[in-house]
């Protein structure tokens, strides 16, 4: 097994906080500004949405599948 795989396989479900309202945003280290998420999807949310809040990473989501739905596909 690759060393990445161990890697993964360790630290398979450990948890993150996540502050709802993000640090450099101002948001404090309180139990209504924090939420506990896996390690890995709270890595994939900062990837595709760096400190964005949820309504904000929402709002993309949403304006992205209108995008997609009045796209005309040229094949």
């Amino acid at each position: 097994m690759k060393k990445s795989n161990r890697t993964f396989l360790k630290r398979k479900g450990r948890r993150n906080r996540h502050h709802i309202k993000a640090k450099v945003r101002g948001g404090k280290k309180t139990p209504k500004n924090l939420i506990l998420l896996d390690e890995n999807r709270h890595s994939a949310y900062h990837l595709l949405f760096g400190t964005k809040n949820f309504l904000e990473a929402s709002a993309l989501l949403l304006r992205a599948d209108e995008m997609k739905r009045r796209q005309k596909w040229n094949l």
